[in-house]
């Protein structure tokens, strides 16, 4: 178990901090963000059902699910996941990765109160500690990196309540042992036309007075309609393997352990950005950073702990059953 999510976090890093640089790159040169990511929305449909049609006709047939439990479990998540993609990549457009990543760190709040409402976790004083020291050390290892910009930081915080939405419906949904979307490949072929749900108005809203045929397909004040296209479709793709990668780690561990990979990753990026800008980091940064990292080598004790005393429960158990049979 140990190897198989290490193997999955190590395809989950490059994809996810690649897609971070890639989409901050190319928003600022195309300034229709919101276009961009139903682009990548229909996109990673397309993968999906593709990659599901061979595996059909390949294997045997995968399962489906009826519209009745697609409007109670997964119109939700594809609603909250269409919400915090569309609203991360607008904020990009107005703040810079720094204090978007400031901002996101408070994410893993929203995952643990959603994750106490619906019973995925129980409250434990080391729960609560291990939150605070994530939260407070990223805030600090980004504090005074950037310029606050409201409108930036009031779409980073709606994305943020988005994401614990998101993935506690998701870990409720994929990990029910009866569930038909166990499944990364299903969950996402089955999510992605929920997403559209929310996007579609939002860019009607915000993007509809800047849309027309020179604007979609001109990038850097040039027109070019195939740059355009394969510069979305290769975003398109880094997106449908990040999106599976998430999703393989949320079956295997839990919302708040995903998050938690998620803030190794944008401390990384963070990283990465100071070696390539140059930028030096103060001794508060580099406080936030120990108290980061503290708060999830604790995490990972805990977790650790708690499946080998379940290992054990369980091991008892079988032993005793055994016992009585004899």
């Amino acid at each position: 178990m140990v190897l198989r999510i290490a193997l999955i976090a190590m395809l989950y890093y490059p994809l996810s901090i690649g897609l971070t640089f890639y989409q901050k790159w190319f928003i600022k040169n195309y300034k229709l963000p919101l276009l961009v990511v139903s682009g990548h929305y229909i996109l990673k449909y397309l993968f999906a059902v593709i990659i599901r049609f061979i595996y059909e006709c390949v294997r045997a047939p995968r399962m489906r699910v009826s519209l009745r439990d697609q409007m109670r479990w997964l119109a939700p998540i594809g609603i909250c996941a269409s919400m915090d993609i569309g609203l991360s990549n607008w904020a990009l457009e107005y703040v810079t990765v720094s204090l978007y990543t400031m901002a996101k760190s408070s994410s893993i709040l929203f995952i643990v109160a959603f994750s106490l409402l619906l019973r995925l976790e129980r409250w434990r004083n080391s729960l609560g500690f291990e939150t605070g020291l994530i939260a407070a050390g990223l805030f600090l290892f980004t504090w005074k990196s950037s310029q606050l910009d409201l409108t930036g930081l009031l779409l980073v915080e709606l994305a943020a309540a988005c994401t614990g939405i998101r993935w506690t419906v998701s870990q409720l949904v994929m990990q029910r042992d009866d569930s038909a979307v166990r499944h990364p490949l299903d969950m996402v072929a089955h999510v992605q036309p929920w997403m559209m749900i929310p996007i579609i108005p939002m860019i009607w809203l915000f993007e509809g007075a800047e849309i027309n045929w020179n604007s979609v397909f001109s990038f850097q004040g040039h027109y070019d309609p195939w740059l355009v296209v394969g510069l979305i479709s290769g975003g398109g793709l880094l997106a449908f393997c990040m999106e599976i990668s998430e999703y393989l780690l949320l079956v295997n561990t839990s919302g708040i352990t995903l998050n938690i990979f998620g803030i190794v990753k944008e401390v990384a990026t963070l990283l990465l950005a100071h070696l390539i800008n140059k930028d030096k980091l103060t001794e508060l940064n580099i406080c936030g950073l120990v108290l980061c990292l503290s708060g999830m080598l604790l995490h990972g004790m805990n977790k650790r702990r708690q499946r080998m005393s379940r290992s054990l429960v369980d091991t008892d158990h079988q032993y005793s059953l055994l016992s009585k049979s004899v």
